[in-house]
């Protein structure tokens, strides 16, 4: 069963605003969507999560908190055009499928 309620968070639990049909005691998995706006990340901070990645993947995560007004800038593509200018293993596919 699925089933989305909006709840109140208060006193360190989650109050459902209507009726839910679950049993007492069942568990059950939850996923949180804050409706309150997220609160903007310093440039400072930002610039400490990107010294603290570990890998590519994690470096993307965290550039998704810069503006997103980059002019179409593709950076995977930029990375991936210079891994290949300079003959290491591209990161990316080319258009016939081969790294």
């Amino acid at each position: 069963m699925n089933i989305t309620v909006q709840a109140i968070y208060a006193g360190g639990i989650l109050r459902p605003l209507e009726p839910v049909a679950l049993k007492e005691g069942e568990t059950v998995n939850l996923t949180i969507i804050s409706t309150a706006p997220a609160a903007p990340v310093s440039e400072e901070e930002i610039v400490r999560r990107l010294r603290g990645c570990k890998t590519y993947q994690e470096w993307l995560e965290v550039t998704k908190l810069l503006p997103a007004d980059d002019g179409g800038y593709d950076i995977i593509k930029a990375l991936d055009e210079n891994r290949r200018w300079s003959g290491e293993r591209p990161l990316l596919p080319d258009e016939a499928g081969n790294r």
